[in-house]
């Protein structure tokens, strides 16, 4: 599966399964702590802000930034990922891939191209 969509801000996301392009979502809504005066040519670790995508709590955070910023939420329950399977398995994706066409609908979403992989 290959997913593409662009924000109200002009930025452009391309993943390749739907958790992944909420994760870029999420992380887009938070703000890295910048570094001052950064040394040329020294390496920085910055910790992340958001869990992976397979985490069980990262849709619930997905739920809490959509509800924080339009103060409404989608009007599905928050499936939970499957540990056993490939990325939180099938019944997840497809859950993830819903909350992306529900932003596009009615979040920041300008732009959602979806497309089997190929």
């Amino acid at each position: 599966m290959r997913i593409e969509y662009t924000c109200e801000d002009g930025t452009r996301t391309l993943a390749g399964w739907p958790s992944m392009a909420l994760l870029h979502w999420l992380a887009r809504s938070h703000r890295n702590r910048r570094i001052e005066n950064p040394d040329p040519f020294k390496v920085y670790v910055v910790a992340s802000l958001v869990p992976s995508d397979d985490h069980e709590i990262f849709l619930t955070l997905v739920y809490a930034q959509i509800e924080r910023r339009w103060n409404k939420t989608p009007p599905f329950e928050i499936e939970p990922p499957n540990p056993e399977e490939k990325h939180g398995g099938k019944e997840y994706q497809a859950r993830c891939l819903e909350v992306l066409q529900w932003l596009h609908a009615d979040g920041d979403i300008t732009k959602l191209a979806v497309s089997p992989e190929s």
